[in-house]
């Protein structure tokens, strides 16, 4: 019996371990200053994109106007959009003008930009297998 059970405890250690063993490694550049923080969100539901209070993960760095790695990991495999900004008057929010356009740098995966409508998870999105998956984000403003 002990014989048996062992490789099935073993074999499930391994698919849970393979379950959240992917990792996102975002690189930053583009920031016209260092003042102020970024802000960093994953999302893997397209609802919930690109509202950064929705999103799975969320990190703050200090902003720096070198290259900035941000690492979202124990991740399960699957579909992801990143987006970033750059909150240069650390009030804590994306601040927009009076149509809702970003006024502040920002940045989102696969390059895409909001110009006349809010940005969209698919075209945004992109497949994470097992292992790192690497984004960068070009702050533009």
């Amino acid at each position: 019996m002990r014989r048996v059970l062992l490789p099935a405890v073993l074999f499930l250690l391994m698919i849970a371990g393979r379950a959240e063993a992917a990792r996102v490694i975002v690189t930053i550049d583009g920031l016209h200053s260092d003042k102020g923080n970024v802000l960093v969100a994953l999302y893997s539901k397209p609802d919930d994109f690109p509202d950064g209070d929705d999103s799975d993960q969320h990190v703050k760095v200090k902003a720096s106007t070198q290259p900035i790695t941000v690492v979202f990991d124990h991740l399960r495999p699957g579909v992801y959009a990143v987006g970033a900004y750059h909150d240069e008057n650390a009030n804590g929010r994306l601040d927009t003008n009076f149509i809702g356009y970003p006024i502040e740098g920002y940045a989102l995966s696969n390059g895409i930009r909001a110009i006349i409508s809010r940005p969209r998870f698919v075209d945004a999105s992109f497949t994470v297998p097992d292992g790192d998956t690497r984004v960068t984000l070009h702050i533009k403003y």
